[in-house]
């Protein structure tokens, strides 16, 4: 599988310490992703400038011409990169990097095996995140099932952004589904992610009986509306989903965007408790069982 990271203490995907394994590739293009380097299905380029101390040593090394030095500016070319590694190779401040890269299912079971006493004692696991798990649900199958045959708890997050039988793969093999709710209007879910929600809302019903949590990112006055929250809280009432956790808006985003060569647009602020403590109101009004993640 392609995987561009691994957390072995994560403590917000899911309950109690957890290993959370990032796979790489995902349908949707969420203009405020978080993780804008889950994106693409291959292995690809980052650059942090704020170490580059523009020595040109990558400028020498690269074949393909792709960075130049110039004004006091490290430049890249990104549409001719192949992403040999040669300039990451090279650099002595580790301000290049490839994000993405090839793992066993095998490995990570075995990873996740030591890992096993840490997650007995805080009732934690591993939690298959993303990206869009779903676009490796082979890989993905075979991870959690190698992992609840060593008694280890299982949990996956996914947009849902994908067919039926691929999601049902996985979730045989998952204790709880970590499921990704954004906006309930469909015209605006393809304004903002690039995809309709139809096949999203669908399969989300179609979870109703399994051990589900929907989560619902609070980006400011996109999807943080009175109108879409009710709509989603009334959507999750209507198809039998109770439980519902909000995401205050995280504006450390940026930055990755940064590494990528890519302007982030979102702007807005994290959402006050007061605000929050409202949306919590909401919810449970609806009749949902409501937190703040």
């Amino acid at each position: 599988g392609l995987i561009f990271d691994l957390d072995t203490f994560a403590v917000h995907d899911g309950p109690g310490i957890r290993m959370a394994v990032y796979m790489k590739g995902c349908p949707l293009n969420c203009q405020w992703c978080h993780s804008p380097e889950s994106r693409r299905p291959e292995p690809e380029l980052i650059f942090m400038r704020d170490r580059c101390q523009l020595c040109g040593m990558c400028v020498d090394v690269c074949g393909q011409k792709v960075h130049s030095v110039d004004g006091g500016k490290h430049l890249i070319n990104w549409d001719e990169c192949l992403v040999c590694g040669q300039c990451v190779e090279h650099c002595p401040y580790d301000a290049l990097a490839i994000k993405g890269y090839r793992i066993s299912a095998a490995s990570i079971v075995e990873k996740a095996s030591h890992l096993k006493p840490f997650f007995d004692h805080s009732n934690g696991g591993v939690t298959l995140t993303g990206g869009e798990i779903t676009m490796q649900a082979d890989f993905a199958e075979a991870v959690l099932e190698g992992c609840q045959s060593l008694g280890i708890h299982t949990a996956i997050e996914t947009s849902g952004a994908c067919g039926w039988p691929q999601l049902e793969q996985l979730v045989a093999h998952t204790g709880l589904v970590l499921y990704d709710l954004k906006l309930i209007d469909e015209e605006e879910h393809r304004r903002w992610t690039g995809v309709s929600n139809r096949q999203i809302l669908h399969n989300a019903a179609r979870l109703a009986k399994y051990n589900i949590q929907v989560r619902v990112p609070l980006i400011p006055d996109i999807t943080d509306t009175e109108a879409n929250l009710r709509g989603i809280f009334a959507f999750m009432s209507d198809v039998g989903l109770s439980s519902v956790a909000l995401l205050p808006y995280n504006t450390s985003a940026a930055a990755k965007y940064e590494w990528l060569g890519l302007m982030y647009g979102i702007e807005g602020e994290t959402q006050s408790q007061d605000c929050l403590g409202s949306f919590l109101e909401m919810a449970r009004a609806a009749g949902l069982e409501a937190v703040i993640d």
